[in-house]
C-alpha cells in the first residue's frame, strides 16, 4: 500500500472496528483524491549551480463539488488523501498573506484516486 494512504487505511479500519457489529457504518468510497503540494519559489533570486527547489507544504487543502465542502490537512512532504465520491470536484490549498494558489479541477473516477499536484505561490521575487 502506497504510503500516502497508509493514514486513511488506519481511520478505516479504526472505523470498522468502533462499528461494534452492528453493519450501520457506510463503506467507504472506493474513490478519491490524492495528491502533493508544494510551495515556491523558496529563495528570491535563484542562481546558476545553487538550485531553490519548491519544498512540501503544511497546511490545509480545500475541497469543494456538488453539495461538498470539507478540508483536510497535508502530511508526510506535503502530501494529502482523501475517500470520496465519484464526480467533479475543485481542489485549492488554503492560503494567507501574501502566498496564492490557484484552484485545480478533478475528476474522481468510480474506481481509484485521482492524483493532484498543487502549487502555493510564495510570493517570494
Amino acid at each position: 500500500m502506497p504510503r500516502t494512504l497508509l493514514p486513511l487505511a488506519v481511520v478505516v479500519l479504526v472505523l470498522t472496528a468502533c462499528d461494534g457489529g452492528t453493519g450501520d457504518l457506510p463503506s467507504p468510497p472506493d474513490s478519491g483524491i490524492h495528491g502533493r503540494v508544494v510551495a515556491g519559489p523558496q529563495c528570491p533570486v535563484v542562481r546558476e549551480g545553487s538550485p531553490c527547489p519548491d519544498a512540501p507544504w503544511d497546511g490545509d487543502v480545500r475541497i469543494t463539488g456538488e453539495g461538498v465542502d470539507i478540508v483536510v490537512s497535508t502530511f508526510d512532504r506535503g502530501t494529502f488523501a482523501v475517500a470520496i465520491e465519484p464526480g467533479t470536484y475543485e481542489v485549492q490549498p488554503v492560503v494567507t498573506g501574501p502566498a496564492t494558489a490557484e484552484p485545480v479541477t478533478v475528476s474522481v473516477p468510480g474506481q481509484g484516486y485521482a492524483e493532484v499536484a498543487l502549487t502555493v505561490d510564495t510570493g517570494i521575487r
